[in-house]
């Protein structure tokens, strides 16, 4: 059986990292535009939350659109579940540089381990914290097959492992694609059962497409359905796991 992980809000915690860096890659971009405007946190994690964007760039892309839009509290409610980039840039009539964003958003968030960045800056990855011992990952790994599918890109993903404390043998990257595509999960799991673990809507569609295509496999959301990560695996190593797969 397999326990297969999101990454972010999931293993770790984001809120100091990408979250922030979200935030201010949405600032930048607005004062490049002429707009000196703060942007809420709370309007980054409302759309992360209800929605299926797969990276980062798209979230600030969107948010970016969002607040040029005028009224930002009230557009991000407005955001249905399950929705992404293309419902704002339909919405508004407006898209922007992807290119740039990706820069701007890279700079703030990996800093000096990134080889383009645009202006210096210390990187916000150095904030992330993690969500669970990797002693409870090694007792699992022991017992499940283990794996992460992650938007974070390989760089990304090494660093993930040094905040964890914990090397995965089995992870698909943002270089093999993005969820929701289900075929990111079968390329790891190939058909086998086993349950994802993760913490957005984006996740639960990233297994809901993987049933309709390819058959049988549980999910757990954080939040939801456990309060932490930990609380899910302790269930899974004590054999509680089948309530959520189906």
């Amino acid at each position: 059986m397999w326990v297969v992980f999101d990454v972010d809000g999931t293993l770790i915690d984001v809120s100091e990292s990408y979250d922030m860096a979200v935030k201010l890659t949405v600032e930048h971009i607005l004062k490049t535009l002429g707009r000196d405007e703060r942007v809420n946190l709370d309007w980054v994690r409302g759309l992360r939350s209800k929605g299926a964007f797969g990276d980062d760039f798209r979230v600030s892309e969107a948010l970016t659109l969002i607040v040029l839009g005028g009224d930002a509290e009230k557009l991000v409610d407005e955001f249905p579940e399950g929705g992404g980039l293309e419902w704002v840039r339909e919405r508004l009539g407006l898209a922007l540089d992807t290119v740039l964003i990706e820069r701007v958003f890279n700079t703030f968030y990996l800093g000096d381990a990134y080889e383009d960045a645009l202006f210096p800056f210390p990187g916000l990855w150095r904030k992330e914290k993690p969500m669970i011992s990797p002693k409870l990952l090694e007792e699992l790994s022991e017992r499940f097959n283990v794996g992460v599918v992650t938007g974070r890109n390989e760089l990304e993903m090494r660093l993930a492992e040094k905040i964890t404390g914990f090397k995965f043998k089995h992870a698909v990257t943002r270089e093999h694609g993005l969820k929701p595509d289900p075929s990111l999960l079968w390329k790891l799991v190939r058909g086998e059962k086993g349950v994802y673990i993760g913490d957005t809507k984006n996740d639960e569609m990233f297994v809901e497409n993987y049933r309709k295509k390819y058959g049988e496999f549980g999910f757990l959301m954080i939040g939801r359905d456990v309060k932490n990560v930990e609380e899910g695996v302790r269930a899974i190593l004590n054999g509680e796991y089948p309530w959520r797969i189906r």
